[in-house]
């Protein structure tokens, strides 16, 4: 009998293929069902580590002071707790693995500098109806348009479970921080000599229509975030505003910012403010796309997920802000007396520049909590493959969200000595959404005509 190698091959392959196919959904369905077993409700892993030094997860809140004022997070969590640990530069090589690049560069360049080890509280938590909108997105979410838009999640991290690298950015973006918010905080500029400047005192309010408690139905897909924002200070920027949306899309979405200025008495659409456009309120120190770690469209990057390790992280950092900038804010780096570092698990994503695009950062290595999937520290290399840049997020405790935030978020560039610190503010009020015609540029002169 005559048999045809080329076709009993083809039916090997399609076989294997089926089988592959079988074995990764049942697989992947058998992950979706650890969620909130073997795992938390967001994915990470609820067990400690074999050494003790981080405990299993157990979803309880912090305990809160029974007389902390309504949205402050001016408060000193285990205040009584000593560090296990200090990293200098004398003794850093023993940890470098646990120490993000740019961590170990402040250690190098400072001899005053430290990372203070306390013991590790795992303090993340959401409400259940987070945890609920999470086991469901794990199995509906999809990344479209090149990794640039998120179809079919809603209400808790899409890829609670990822299989790339792009869908661990998108569960950093979509990452909880309430359903509205109002806050003040500041934007502080620190150069090489020093000299600590007030950028912008920020009166901000905010709506994340992806995460409003039964609002699906209601859901456009549309954005993800809702800014507007008045300046405070410094006196010759009192009066300006503006307003910014962020999509679900940003391939097929409005995506912009607009801004008012009272001499000028109209609004206008800012220029591209993303990618590596220097950031103009802080003196191109950072670009736009530093900002929390990673803010904006990640389409210029091929990310890579790396995997999980255990790194030493700033973490339930409130007593940075009860101690407020003046105490807290030195000359060359935050003051270590009021940073509280704890040992936690992080993912590790990697970012390629794609080959054609342009942006002063070739690559960046990010770090993103398991808890919260925010990323928490940031390395940043330039076109000659230079170290030059990275971040530092300060991990809060928000009584009233509840939840972790992150702020506030500080952005260094080691080849100008400076620095900058954003989103420094000692409140954060969770509060009802305001409606979509709110945060419209028109709503800005509305506003500024009252």
């Amino acid at each position: 009998m005559r048999i045809n190698k080329h076709k009993t091959s083809f039916r090997v392959l399609m076989a294997a293929g089926v089988l592959h196919s079988i074995f990764f959904n049942v697989s992947y369905a058998d992950d979706v069902q650890s969620l909130g077993t073997t795992l938390t409700p967001l994915g990470a892993i609820k067990a400690g580590n074999a050494a003790g030094s981080i405990p299993a997860w157990t979803g309880n809140k912090a305990q809160c002071p029974a007389n902390l004022p309504a949205g402050s997070l001016a408060w000193e969590p285990f205040a009584d707790e000593k560090p296990v640990l200090s990293i200098t530069s004398q003794n850093m090589a023993q940890y470098k693995d646990q120490l993000s690049l740019s961590v170990q560069t402040l250690l190098q360049t400072n001899p005053d500098y430290r990372v203070d080890v306390y013991p590790t509280h795992r303090t993340a938590v959401q409400p259940d109806w987070v945890y609920q909108y999470t086991k469901a997105n794990a199995t509906r979410a999809t990344l479209t348009e090149g990794g640039k838009a998120v179809k079919g999640a809603y209400g808790g991290t899409p890829f609670p479970i990822p299989k790339s690298g792009g869908e661990a950015m998108w569960n950093h973006f979509l990452a909880w921080k309430g359903s509205a918010t109002d806050a003040v905080s500041d934007l502080f500029v620190i150069d090489s000599n020093g000299t600590r400047s007030l950028s912008a005192r920020i009166d901000a309010s905010r709506v994340y229509p992806y995460y409003v408690q039964d609002g699906e139905s209601k859901f456009d897909g549309t954005h993800w975030m809702l800014s507007r924002a008045q300046i405070k200070a410094p006196a010759r920027r009192v009066g300006e505003a503006t307003v910014g949306v962020f999509p679900m899309d940003y391939q097929n979405q409005l995506f912009g910012s607009w801004q008012y200025m009272p001499g000028q008495r109209r609004v206008r659409k800012l220029p591209n403010v993303q990618f590596d456009t220097p950031n103009f309120f802080v003196s191109g120190v950072a670009n736009f796309d530093e900002a929390y770690g990673f803010f904006g469209s990640p389409e210029q990057y091929d990310w890579k997920l790396v995997g999980r390790k255990e790194m030493y992280i700033p973490y339930n950092t409130n007593k940075l802000l009860k101690a407020g900038p003046d105490s807290a804010i030195g000359a060359h780096f935050v003051k270590p007396e009021f940073v509280r570092w704890e040992l936690h698990r992080v993912w590790q994503v990697e970012g390629k520049l794609k080959s054609g695009v342009r942006n002063s950062v070739a690559s960046r290595t990010l770090y993103l909590d398991e808890d919260t999937w925010n990323v928490v520290l940031s390395d940043l290399w330039d076109t000659q493959n230079k170290h030059w840049r990275g971040g530092i997020v300060y991990s809060s405790i928000s009584c009233d969200l509840p939840g972790i935030v992150p702020l506030p978020f500080e952005n260094i560039d080691f080849q100008q000595k400076a620095f900058v610190l954003g989103e420094w503010g000692s409140e954060y009020h969770p509060r009802e959404p305001r409606p979509r015609s709110f945060y419209s540029p028109e709503a800005l002169v509305q506003g500024a005509q009252r």
